[in-house]
């Protein structure tokens, strides 16, 4: 006769739990040991609007000796975010052997001119006031020119001072709300007066006459202002050298005739 033995239910699912185990670790070491080390990447997808060189961008991953398994995508964003002309970048890990980026550069917004010595040095801003080209070759975007204060040549990825930024982020404002409107601006003046404040002095691009302006840049405070030089570029009140619509009040100065 057989004797046979039924095990408890509990024993059962004891003796299921440490198989399951005995799995996981089975496979997890077959991944690190075997399979993770030879996930190499072997191809990099780029979208981006930056003309970057492929070596540029391997430059700027620095994934040397690195494999799949081991990349962290938020490091990788960290690292190509840290250039000074990358506003956002994203990567995406794609199995087995891929990395797919998306990088995004600073949009240039207005043009500086520092104190070089012998020549002032030109510098490019964006909209959130880090320096995203300095000297050669900036001076020749058509944008418009930030003036007055004087500061020493900033480096790349340098920010300027928040003032600056404030007035930075109006312009930015202005050129999605009225790309037709910023077109116009051809420089804005930085007058400093007392401690901490300061007047601003627009320039424009079709009317030879500065206007002060209040400090808050938006597309109706330009609007109205080019309506005042447009009328006031007519001759009617005589030669007129400046004016003023700080407060709502449009004031004017005249050339004197010899």
């Amino acid at each position: 006769m057989t004797v046979v033995r039924k095990m408890k239910p509990g024993r059962v699912v004891a003796i299921s739990i440490v198989g399951i185990l005995m799995i996981v670790l089975m496979a997890e070491l077959l991944w690190n040991l075997a399979i993770a080390p030879r996930l190499i990447i072997r191809k990099i997808t780029l979208e981006s609007d930056l003309g970057l060189t492929d070596s540029q961008i391997l430059e700027m991953l620095n994934i040397e000796g690195e494999t799949w398994a081991s990349l962290e995508e938020s490091v990788l964003m960290n690292r190509l975010e840290a250039y000074p002309v990358v506003r956002k970048a994203q990567v995406v890990k794609v199995f087995p052997d891929t990395l797919r980026l998306f990088v995004y550069r600073r949009r240039p917004l207005a043009v500086a001119l520092f104190d070089g010595g012998s020549k002032p040095i030109p510098a490019v801003f964006d909209e959130e006031g880090y320096a995203v080209q300095v000297g050669v070759g900036s001076g020749s975007l058509d944008l418009p020119i930030l003036s007055g204060p004087r500061f020493s040549e900033p480096a790349l990825g340098a920010r300027m001072p928040e003032s600056i930024q404030v007035i930075l982020g109006d312009l930015s404002k202005l050129r999605d709300d009225d790309p037709k409107l910023f077109a116009l601006v051809s420089e804005i003046e930085i007058v400093p007066h007392g401690t901490e404040g300061y007047d601003l002095k627009l320039y424009m691009n079709h009317i030879p006459i500065p206007i002060l302006v209040d400090r808050n840049l938006t597309a109706e405070s330009i609007r109205q202002a080019v309506l005042v030089l447009d009328v006031l570029a007519s001759g009617s009140a005589g030669r007129v050298e400046e004016a003023d619509m700080r407060g709502g009040h449009v004031v004017f100065r005249t050339v004197e005739e010899s």
